[in-house]
């Protein structure tokens, strides 16, 4: 399972910034239902584990859950938002991969750390798809009010865009 999950985690953050990196069109769903589905799938996988709740185990589940929130919302800050076809669309700069990069190391970091202090690793790779949606709502959290502020629509469901074109 654990390979699995990471898997996923892999999959689903390459096809998302490689999509956002070419720039796609901003949905309410895009930024808040997925990332939210994502958190609560990943806190239901995490609970699934089984875990002792060490204090090892808590305190490195709360660690990278603070860093992925808050690397989200300093990733928020990079994303370049503009109109095309009359609504908000969003696009990933290098600056936003760099500070994947990084949070991705970090998380390998804290893994690493987490682990030598005694937490479970099953619970860490489990924790992966939590961190990742925590991560994504954090980015949205940010680029939510930034393009609402702009005060253009968010893109209709992607079936509408479609049958426009």
């Amino acid at each position: 399972m654990e390979i699995l999950t990471a898997l996923l985690v892999v999959v689903a953050l390459t096809y998302a910034m490689v999509r956002r990196y070419l720039g796609e069109p901003l949905t309410s769903r895009r930024l808040i239902v997925l990332p939210l589905a994502l958190s609560v799938y990943g806190g239901f996988v995490v609970a699934q584990t089984g875990f002792a709740h060490s204090t090892a185990n808590l305190t490195a589940l709360a660690l990278c859950g603070l860093t992925a929130v808050g690397g989200g919302l300093l990733r928020g800050r990079t994303v370049r938002l503009f109109v095309r076809d009359g609504h908000v669309w969003y696009r990933y700069t290098p600056v936003t991969i760099a500070v994947w990069a990084g949070l991705i190391a970090l998380r390998f970091g804290q893994a690493a750390a987490a682990v030598a202090l005694g937490a479970d690793r099953g619970v860490l790779t489990a924790s992966l798809l939590l961190a990742l949606g925590l991560s994504f709502l954090g980015e949205a959290a940010v680029v939510g009010p930034r393009a609402m502020a702009t005060g253009v629509p968010f893109a209709p469901r992607r079936s509408r865009v479609a049958a426009t074109r």
